[in-house]
């Protein structure tokens, strides 16, 4: 396997790759507000529009325009778009991204009306299948300008499905001080070692006859269990490729709703109108030792 931040570096590349002036084409009519931000991202024809957004400006354009910046391969041209968010605005964070967003999430405000199709127009240069997760007539019970990229394509982090178990005795490549997170529905028992789960920061599994989702946090080095049947229904849950307030966005795969990970509630899509809430299970993090015993 590569390591981590090869393989991010490596998806970071091919998605720049794809950020290129054919993925944004000038409109032969007066382009939307979405599509003058989308022209950002093109060197050519990007100052006409970056002309309109000046001479039409309105606070609603600051995620748009921060989103831009995110993703464009200009360094000088980022800056020229902060620039114009300072003058616009009258704060002075400069070319301190990071503290523009702080700033920016820190407000009550409204979102553009047409943010959602942007958000939608905007990843789907990344992954067709981002799409799906955005659009006005999508509930959502969260802010999505606070809904990130996470560098991956969806299911770009594969998550562990139905691995194949070994009993203890098997298990050489353990060593005793290795954690290890556990489990035990209806007699079965099993570990999955935090060594593995870092590479797919989730599994979905069948355990005692249960459907269950573990989601592993990188950050914080801690798992939340979930059954993933609620009323009879077994959501085929995913990683969605975003993050809400550093925290992984699940999927399902029939409607490609958006899942919090906290709460185990669809939170975006067909699904956040629906009064869903699975139910959590009880996990241990120990050693292997401990659990072995």
């Amino acid at each position: 396997m590569l390591p981590r931040r090869v393989l991010a570096a490596f998806v970071l590349s091919c998605v720049f790759l794809l950020l290129t002036p054919d993925a944004a084409q000038p409109q032969a009519t007066a382009p939307s507000e979405v599509e003058d931000f989308i022209q950002l991202l093109s060197a050519e024809g990007r100052e006409e529009s970056f002309r309109r957004i000046k001479n039409t400006w309105q606070d609603s354009y600051t995620p748009m325009l921060l989103d831009v910046v995110r993703f464009t391969r200009d360094t000088n041209f980022a800056r020229r778009l902060l620039v114009l968010l300072g003058g616009k605005t009258g704060k002075s964070f400069q070319y301190d991204v990071n503290e523009w967003w702080r700033w920016h999430w820190s407000e009550e405000r409204q979102l553009h009306p047409d943010y959602a199709e942007f958000k939608a127009a905007l990843h789907g240069l990344l992954d067709p299948k981002f799409q799906g997760y955005f659009s006005s007539n999508r509930t959502a019970k969260i802010r999505l300008d606070e809904v990130v990229w996470g560098g991956v394509v969806q299911d770009g982090i594969p998550p562990l499905r139905s691995p194949k178990m070994i009993s203890a005795d098997e298990a050489s490549y353990l060593k005793d001080d290795n954690i290890v997170f556990g489990l035990e529905v209806n007699g079965d028992a099993r570990a999955y070692p935090k060594r593995i789960l870092a590479w797919h920061e989730m599994f979905v599994d069948v355990v005692g006859g249960v459907s269950v989702a573990g989601v592993y946090c990188t950050l914080c080095g801690s798992m939340v269990l979930y059954e993933t049947v609620h009323d009879g229904v077994d959501y085929a849950l995913g990683t969605s490729g975003f993050l809400y307030r550093s925290n992984k966005l699940m999927y399902d795969r029939e409607t490609q709703s958006l899942w919090s990970t906290l709460r185990g509630e669809p939170v975006i899509g067909p699904l956040a109108d629906k009064d869903i809430t699975l139910t959590r299970g009880y996990v241990v993090t120990t050693t292997w030792a401990k659990w072995r015993e």
